[in-house]
C-alpha cells in the first residue's frame, strides 16, 4: 500500500485518491491495516477516499476511524465514494 500511494501521490496531476475494496479473499481489515501502516511512512498530501465492503468491512472501517487521519475519508457505497473523491479533487 505504501509503495502504491507513493507512486500515485508523486504525480502532481492527482488531486485525490480513491481506494475501493470488495473484500472477498482479501479481508477489508487487512486492507485498512495496510493503509494505516502506509500512513506511517507516506506523507499523505491529498485526500484519500476509502470504500470497504465485504469480508471484515466493519472492522476495517473501525481501524480507519481509530486512526482518524484528517485526509482519509470513508464512504459506504462505490458511487458515493467516487462522488466524494471527485468533489475533493475539485476543491483541492
Amino acid at each position: 500500500m505504501a509503495d502504491g500511494l507513493s507512486v500515485i501521490l508523486s504525480d502532481p496531476a492527482v488531486k485525490s485518491v480513491f481506494v475501493n475494496v470488495f473484500g472477498g479473499i482479501t479481508a477489508c481489515d487487512s486492507v485498512a491495516d495496510g493503509i494505516v501502516q502506509a500512513l506511517e511512512t507516506v506523507r499523505l498530501t491529498r485526500p484519500l477516499v476509502v470504500r470497504l465492503d465485504g469480508n471484515a468491512a466493519a472492522r476495517g472501517r473501525a481501524i480507519l476511524d481509530d486512526r482518524a487521519h484528517p485526509l482519509v475519508h470513508q464512504a459506504t457505497t462505490m458511487d458515493s465514494a467516487a462522488r466524494q473523491a471527485a468533489q475533493l479533487a475539485i476543491s483541492a
